[in-house]
């Protein structure tokens, strides 16, 4: 083994999982200077890209561990149990330094990174990747803005984490608050960069009017924000905010409205992320020329210059049913002929193929070809909890959900 080559070494750790790899900077200078140059980097996504999956979860708002639904044990990572373990593990310590202060999850970001509050005086934050534990600490500097560090202001205000990557490369990451009240087309935000390591306060001028009241996670999409919203006519639109703009060395802020917007849908209007785009799924009936309806399942993706594509178009046969009871929850992250609902009538988990419509109904940790499918149905105050939370989204609309995913390479977070 003495006589191997750095290319050959790097060939054969490539082949091993992220988490693994992370260890073999320790072994020797030679191991380090390897997994640090950008050829291994490029290497192992090469030797990684036909694993069409990696580790996910769908996390709730309110509720870390169990996961609604998750994937891992995938070959990019090699984890051997959930994303939500981690995260818990990692609430934990930080509650024990904080002497059980309460310690929450606030933002998801794309790169696999998470913000992390510590309700305490000392107004810590924390941006951190829960698998490596590293982590960042970032203290809440003036200016403050109004009603923050009040009980209120976890109503009043949103937290949500933006990433700048170039090349595959994680160059620096946003912190944001923004105020939830929208007034007329101006949106207040406090924003701390990485980049500078200050915080500013900065009004954002939106190009409609809208109304978003107890918004759910924002989506974090290469360095761009998205949320649901309502516009000045009650039509559902998308609000995006690009944090990382280089038009006009602001925030540009742009409003999509659904694309099947007048015409009969079936889910409540929510969106997922898929390999970096922002995607849209619903069943949409369209009357045919004999007065009946033709329902048809559309997966529509946002395109960086503000419209949707139609992906797919399709009629399974689930649609047709004249007892439709199910709720949209979720798309794979790296499959997207694969999403999931939850029945309410039996009260289970299910997939299916978009493309064929054949439905899978799923039990608590049952194993499949790309990982490991969670669903809480051994822990009765997790599924109480989770119904409620599907019933709200089914009457009011409101998302309680957002996919976390890890990408198909650590990056380290950066430090200034």
């Amino acid at each position: 083994m003495d006589s191997f080559t750095e290319d050959l070494w790097a060939m054969v750790l490539a082949r091993l999982p992220i988490k693994i790899s992370t260890g073999f900077k320790l072994v020797c200078k030679q191991w380090k200077s390897i997994v640090e140059s950008p050829f291994f980097k490029n290497l192992f996504i090469s030797a990684h890209q036909k694993s069409h999956s990696s580790t996910w979860s769908l996390m709730s708002r309110f509720y870390v561990d169990p996961e609604i639904v998750g994937h891992y044990q995938c070959d990019t990572w090699g984890l051997d149990r959930s994303l939500g373990s981690f995260i818990k593990s990692f609430l934990a310590d930080k509650q024990q330094k904080y002497k059980y202060q309460q310690v929450s999850v606030e933002a998801y970001s794309d790169v696999g990174l998470i913000l992390i509050h510590v309700a305490s005086s000392d107004r810590v934050i924390y941006v951190a990747n829960p698998v490596s534990r590293e982590c960042v600490e970032i203290l809440i500097h003036d200016p403050l803005p109004t009603g923050f560090g009040t009980y209120e202001y976890s109503f009043l205000w949103q937290w949500g984490l933006v990433t700048r990557t170039v090349n595959g490369v994680l160059l620096g990451y946003k912190v944001i608050l923004i105020d939830k009240l929208l007034r007329d087309t101006k949106l207040n935000c406090l924003i701390y960069s990485s980049e500078t390591g200050l915080w500013s306060l900065e009004t954002l001028h939106l190009p409609h009017s809208l109304f978003i009241r107890h918004p759910g996670y924002p989506i974090s999409l290469n360095g761009s924000l998205h949320w649901l919203g309502m516009s000045t006519e009650h039509h559902k639109v998308v609000l995006s905010i690009d944090f990382y703009t280089t038009s006009t060395g602001s925030v540009q802020c742009r409003v999509t409205p659904f694309p099947d917007l007048e015409k009969i849908t079936m889910f409540t209007r929510f969106c997922t992320p898929f390999q970096g785009f922002l995607m849209y799924m619903n069943i949409v009936s369209v009357t045919k020329v004999d007065g009946s309806l033709d329902n048809k399942l559309c997966v529509w993706r946002l395109m960086s210059e503000g419209y949707w594509q139609l992906m797919s178009e399709t009629s399974p046969a689930f649609t047709l049913t004249d007892n439709f009871d199910y709720l949209p929850v979720t798309v794979n992250p790296f499959d997207a002929k694969t999403a999931y609902l939850w029945s309410m009538k039996q009260e289970r988990l299910l997939s299916f193929d978009v493309y064929n419509g054949k439905l899978v109904i799923h039990n608590q940790c049952e194993g499949s070809g790309d990982g490991r499918t969670v669903i809480p149905v051994n822990d009765p105050r997790a599924m109480i909890f989770f119904k409620r939370l599907l019933e709200r989204v089914s009457v009011v609309g409101e998302n309680y959900f957002i996919p976390f995913v890890l990408p198909q390479w650590l990056h380290r977070i950066p430090k200034r």
